[in-house]
């Protein structure tokens, strides 16, 4: 099994190709954590200084300027990726799968998105373990860029391989 240290917007198209083309075991690099928790940092300043931020305590689309309680925050994001699980068609093939959460992991890796490290962490020994995710083969794009497919992967653990 080949080793990746992934450093956060810097994967090489040899690096990726590797990821396709077996199991690899990957480590995160330690540069990128002060971004990771700087970004968790600012999220949760947000919250505490109780301001209204798009997507961290707003409803989305129509809903943008919809203020979600304080209470319901952790319901909103069950729900967003509750409906970002969605999809059709045979799944994509382990190698193709591993290679999104890869791409997936070093992307949320680069500190923009206020996910705690310990998830970022977690996506990680998936990897490492082998573990690939049933991904439908089609689905729509989300406006986060993202395949919406792929948040399949993480929801429904009846489906497997």
């Amino acid at each position: 099994m080949k080793s990746l240290t992934l450093i956060p917007g810097q994967l090489s198209l040899s690096q990726l190709r590797d990821v396709y083309s077996h199991p690899v075991n990957i480590t995160l690099d330690s540069g990128a954590f002060a971004a990771i928790d700087e970004s968790v940092a600012c999220v949760n300043a947000i919250l505490a200084e109780g301001r209204t931020a798009y997507g961290i305590n707003t409803g989305f689309g129509l809903l943008a300027q919809t203020r979600i309680s304080t209470e319901d925050l952790e319901n909103l994001q069950r729900s967003l990726v509750l409906s970002h699980a969605a999809g059709v068609g045979e799944p994509l093939d382990d190698d193709l799968a591993r290679l999104i959460m890869v791409l997936k992991i070093n992307s949320l890796s680069r500190g923009f998105s206020g996910i705690r490290l310990s998830v970022i962490q977690a996506l990680i020994g998936l990897v490492n373990a082998g573990v690939t995710p049933w991904i439908p083969a089609k689905g729509s794009v989300g406006a986060s860029g993202g395949p919406r497919a792929t948040g399949a992967y993480v929801v429904d653990p009846a489906r497997r391989r």
